[in-house]
């Protein structure tokens, strides 16, 4: 659903989104809800480019009628530092600082001489720090308006380096909106910010299959959707795996890739696990629907990192309760703006195995409980996080900035 007299103000207007991640096909997930977004804003008339970062040398293309500008910034083997994860790659290895260096300075020049080619009429900034160093030259000297968007990671950025912070206090009021991705994500914007900031929360990126009866005989399966990064919280649900497989026998599905994949596995050979965790990696768009909806219980374990960092919203709850599948996870980050505690999931201390194996446990021996969940969950997502509210929400952000 579009707005008539919101599509009317947007009509030919040029919005050039830039963004760390963008899928490379339609069935990519790395940046899904970006893509998404844009797509479902195509009716208002408006026209979308999107600047992001080339992935080991990929080139430009144009995707599903937007053109995406992938811009070089390092040798080929060196050009993957928004894959699993920048802080954690700055983190495990400090000279990942000389790609990101050159990121930020080759991306300035590169994204300012495409402002002054095709002069959009809107920059809307995903991430403003450091993309919001990359987009001030273009915005400024060309007079083009800004709209930031706030995913979480810059802000907790902000919360351990000053610097981050000093930057952040100085270059939000130029926008004319910035928006957030959760309550949680719009508190730590408003510490350093005190003008409206408008929470727009992700969307479904896959089409919800209805759920797949468990075969006689077949064990129940927990499901895990995410990058494999410390932020996640996987190594605490595997060890709750085996407390849980003490009382009930399960499968654990784990769909997606990340730098900690190697730990994980050891970690399930070291508590002899392999032959109940199946790896998935990264699967088609068909495929998830099809993992969410053959699950019986799925498990955000997500946790505050020794970078302090956390679940900005956690989409994938989304997803799953689109599925009508009963959630457990943690209270950290966005994760609240999905979860209604004991209506729509139960919620657990993070870092503990043993409350994890618990609500997992307890929805398992209780399958009743466990459909109530999960309808409770659709029910809910159809309302706050349906493409409709969302779009709408977006509309009335560009059309104040570029009105």
């Amino acid at each position: 659903m579009v707005n008539d007299l919101e599509t009317t103000k947007l009509q030919g207007k040029h919005i050039l989104v830039l963004s760390s991640v963008y899928p490379l096909t339609p069935d990519g997930n790395h940046g899904a809800f970006v893509r998404e977004t844009i797509l479902r804003l195509q009716p208002t008339g408006a026209k979308f480019t999107v600047f992001a970062p080339a992935y080991e040398a990929s080139k430009s293309y144009t995707l599903e009628g937007v053109h995406i500008y992938r811009f070089r910034y390092c040798l080929k083997r060196f050009e993957n530092l928004v894959r699993d994860g920048a802080p954690t790659k700055l983190q495990r290895q400090p000279l990942n600082l000389i790609p990101a260096t050159l990121y930020v300075i080759l991306g300035t020049v590169q994204l300012f001489w495409l402002c002054l080619r095709k002069r959009p009429d809107l920059l809307h900034v995903q991430w403003p720090f450091p993309h919001g160093v990359m987009a001030m030259p273009a915005a400024k000297l060309l007079g083009i308006p800004m709209v930031l968007s706030c995913h979480g990671g810059e802000l907790l950025l902000a919360k351990k380096f000053g610097f981050v912070a000093s930057f952040l206090r100085w270059f939000l009021p130029m926008a004319k909106g910035i928006t957030a991705n959760s309550s949680f994500t719009q508190g730590l914007i408003n510490k350093l910010y005190d003008g409206p900031v408008e929470v727009i929360p992700y969307g479904l990126t896959i089409e919800a299959k209805p759920a797949i009866p468990r075969q006689e005989g077949e064990v129940p399966k927990i499901l895990f959707v995410g990058r494999l990064d410390e932020r996640k919280g996987v190594r605490y649900l595997l060890e709750a795996l085996p407390i849980i497989l003490a009382k009930q026998p399960v499968r654990l599905r784990i769909v997606g890739k990340g730098i900690l994949e190697e730990e994980l596995k050891a970690q399930c050979q070291e508590l002899g696990l392999e032959s109940v965790i199946d790896f998935l990696g990264f699967v088609t768009k068909e495929e998830l629907a099809q993992e969410y909806a053959s699950c019986d219980v799925f498990v955000l374990p997500s946790i505050v990192d020794s970078k302090g960092d956390t679940e900005g919203l956690g989409i994938v709850m989304i997803e799953a309760l689109a599925h009508a599948k009963p959630v457990v996870a943690t209270p950290v980050g966005g994760i609240p703006d999905v979860i209604i505690p004991d209506q729509t999931g139960l919620l657990v201390p993070e870092k503990n195995p043993n409350a994890l194996a618990k609500a997992v446990l307890e929805l398992l021996a209780n399958p009743e409980r466990a459909a109530e969940l999960g309808r409770n969950g659709l029910s809910d997502v159809q309302s706050r996080f349906s493409w409709e509210r969302i779009i709408l929400l977006w509309q009335k952000v560009f059309v104040k900035a570029v009105d």
